[in-house]
């Protein structure tokens, strides 16, 4: 009988574009945190705010300025980096298979400036705002603005083309004849492109405007009746009763049995309402149409001083490279 063979060696080449990693020269701040995520992925690119220390500085001769968690909605603490000596722990195939996730209670650098290589779910441009999941941590982004042309007539803005972004409400729109502090309070017929919206203050701007409204992060939706299902490798959201919200390209979708990291990539019949959205997953089934189950989407928040530095034109999301400057 031959001996058994273990695996003894692990092979690492140095490249460019990891996940994690330094992107570009510059001024560079990193802070060691423990990290104690309650079980979610403490993953290698993703956003982490402060839940004891107080502070994402160091102070004193301490080494360790505080514990962090993945998401959350506390003190922004920093993307967690790769500072090329991490333990790794393997995966739950082998402990020598390669990873990007930390366990809990390790001790992790979490920037706060600098470049640094992240995944992007979703198409984005050079310049656009980057946001996180408080649930998870994952990072999305927005444009910073967006462009549209419209009429006002009393409380009711009417927008007959959209150029860049999404509208929703909370933003404040702005442009020629526009009273300002101007804010969009509900929607009409429109669901982030053309239709109505109610807007806070009665005017009227009578002649095609154009217009610009700051952005907010993808506003959070909850459906009491959803499902998903595949075909031909594509999987297929379907909202059959929206409870409130608005749902947007980019957010993700969180529900019993719904894969972890399940991104919408595209409008289907539903423009933000009821009707079919596109996934960026492939092969999961979740509930029915007999049998539908509540999905939610939760609300990003921004990661503070943050934009997308450098990215590849694409609709399925990437790598891309994220500029830091707290």
């Amino acid at each position: 009988m031959s001996a058994a063979t273990f695996q003894s060696t692990v092979n690492i080449w140095s490249t460019l574009g990891v996940v994690g990693d330094m992107a570009f020269d510059g001024p560079l701040r990193a802070t060691p945190f423990n990290l104690f995520s309650n079980g979610t992925p403490n993953i290698i690119g993703n956003a982490f705010t402060v839940t004891s220390g107080g502070n994402p500085e160091p102070s004193g001769n301490s080494a360790l300025a505080g514990t962090a968690t993945v998401g959350g909605s506390g003190i922004f603490a920093g993307i967690l980096v790769n500072s090329k000596d991490y333990a790794s722990y393997g995966t739950t195939n082998g402990p020598l298979n390669p990873t990007i996730t930390l366990p809990d209670n390790s001790i992790g650098f979490l920037a706060n400036m600098g470049y640094f290589f992240v995944n992007l779910p979703g198409p984005a441009n050079v310049g656009d705002l980057v946001t996180y999941d408080p649930l998870t941590g994952n990072l999305n982004s927005i444009t910073p603005t967006t462009s549209f042309t419209g009429t006002i007539s009393t409380t009711t803005l009417t927008v007959s083309a959209v150029t860049a972004g999404q509208l929703a409400v909370g933003q404040i729109i702005s442009g020629t004849g526009v009273t300002p502090g101007t804010r969009i309070t509900a929607l009409g017929t429109g669901t982030g492109y053309t239709g109505t919206y109610t807007i806070s203050v009665s005017q009227t701007v009578g002649s095609a405007t154009a217009m610009t409204a700051a952005n907010q992060p993808a506003p959070a939706f909850a459906a009491s009746a959803a499902y998903i299902t595949t075909s031909a490798g594509v999987d297929t959201l379907h909202i059959a009763t929206l409870t409130s919200g608005e749902v947007l390209i980019g957010q993700q979708v969180f529900g019993t049995g719904v894969a972890p990291n399940t991104v919408i990539t595209a409008f289907g019949s539903g423009t933000g309402g009821t009707g079919t959205y596109t996934l960026n997953t492939s092969g999961q089934t979740v509930a029915s149409s007999g049998s539908p189950e509540a999905m939610t989407g939760p609300s990003n928040l921004f990661v503070p001083n943050c934009v997308v530095d450098r990215y590849t034109t694409n609709t399925t999301g990437g790598l891309a490279v994220i500029k830091l400057t707290n």
